[in-house]
């Protein structure tokens, strides 16, 4: 039980540190694109160009950009829809993390109006969701793994798991004697 408990630390606290260092690593991919669509224009073209650079960048990047929309759905999603779906569902749906990947660092880079926090906080929350779907086998099904780092989610098998929520609560707590306090 010890040695289960210390594997789930190890394997928690590695993927958080990747989880943390993948956010910044988007951030500043974010920041790289802005410099190059825009500082490539601004320092490689003649002056008199300047006034279209708007029109340069934006009708071509509006068109791939509305047309990608059409194809995966309204992505990134606002931190209003992220919460939304947290409080429905108790967890974001991790699955399509590429599509506000793409739109929000294209959206970004074109110089849409938005922040890097709608795209960043779906990355973000869905990579945290699969580190607690991946906690939540870890401590229902660890005997059943063939190797402690495996990365493939069987879906049912997380259907019959317990909530996330429902691995922490004290020994009261799973007998129903004391509430679970925040």
């Amino acid at each position: 039980m010890a040695k289960k408990r210390i594997n789930i630390l190890i394997f928690s606290s590695i993927w958080s540190f990747i989880i943390g260092i993948l956010t910044a690593l988007y951030l500043n991919l974010i920041n790289y694109v802005i410099d190059f669509i825009w500082g490539y224009f601004n320092h490689h073209n003649n002056f008199s160009l300047r006034p279209a650079y708007p029109f340069l960048i934006c009708i071509p990047f509006g068109i791939i950009i509305g047309f990608l929309v059409k194809k995966l759905g309204s992505y990134p999603l606002t931190i209003e829809e992220v919460l939304h779906d947290v409080q429905k569902n108790g967890k974001l749906n991790y699955h399509s993390w590429w599509k506000s990947f793409t739109l929000g660092l294209l959206s970004l880079g074109a110089g849409g109006s938005i922040g890097p926090e709608a795209s960043t906080t779906v990355l973000t929350s869905g990579m945290i969701n699969w580190l607690g779907d991946k906690i939540r086998l870890m401590t229902t099904h660890y005997k059943s793994w063939v190797h402690f780092w495996q990365i493939g989610i069987d879906k049912d098998t997380l259907l019959q798991s317990p909530k996330f929520s429902e691995l922490f609560r004290t020994k009261n707590q799973k007998n129903g004697s004391s509430p679970l306090i925040f």
